[in-house]
């Protein structure tokens, strides 16, 4: 049973939950580069500047954009072939869940802790992590695809909160502290801690280098 003052435990998803290694994220864009006709290095800029429409909106929808955007000549069928390509290498990263991470989820939830991910992330990621051993443990999903936002705005946070039916205080936020999420967590009054993946992201706050700490932090080790 709980016995901290936490009632939630939300979760950053790539390179906390799920590792997302370099070679994997290259190896995603450069064959998608190759699906719609480019090298990799011609389509680096487009594809880094508009990060962020890509990841508050439909993927699908993205790729018509740029289409139009770069006046580009793909066909319908060549967009949606670039998007299984994506979505096959990215989705690899779940075939063989982080066994670390299964333990702390299915402890986390054996004892009565509702369970949050929030992601910045593109719009395929939600059936990635749904049909994953990870999905059967996790209360909420708040995904940057679906909201319109991205972390660190704390309105990513709040909702996070309200849809495990805590408040923020009572939430612990666990991050590799990407995209400044971990500053967003502590700004609505979450406990935010970093998990250290040897990257060399600082934190002045508590750091951990496994997630099986966090039990600890939650009073069940």
């Amino acid at each position: 049973m709980k016995t901290s003052k936490f009632s939630g435990v939300v979760f950053d998803l790539w390179n906390t939950l799920v590792p997302l290694p370099n070679h994997l994220k290259e190896q995603a864009f450069r064959e998608t580069s190759a699906t719609l006709g480019y090298d990799d290095n011609e389509f680096q800029s487009p594809w880094a500047v508009t990060r962020t429409k890509r990841e508050t909106g439909d993927l699908l929808e993205y790729l018509y954009w740029l289409r139009n955007e770069l006046s580009a000549e793909w066909s319908n069928e060549t967009i949606n072939a670039a998007m299984e390509v994506r979505k096959t290498i990215h989705g690899s990263a779940f075939l063989n869940p982080d066994r670390e991470a299964i333990e702390v989820l299915r402890t986390l939830k054996m004892n009565g802790y509702k369970v949050g991910l929030i992601s910045n992330c593109s719009s395929d990621v939600r059936d990635m992590i749904t049909t994953s051993e990870l999905g059967q443990y996790i209360d909420t999903l708040v995904l940057s695809s679906e909201l319109g936002i991205m972390k660190p705005d704390e309105r990513i946070f709040k909702l996070a909160a309200s849809k495990l039916g805590v408040s923020c205080s009572e939430c612990l936020y666990i991050g590799d502290g990407h995209d400044n999420e971990l500053e967003g967590a502590e700004n609505v009054g979450m406990e935010a801690v970093l998990i250290d993946r040897g990257d060399g992201r600082k934190w002045d706050k508590k750091v951990v280098n496994s997630l099986s700490s966090i039990l600890k932090e939650v009073g069940l080790a």
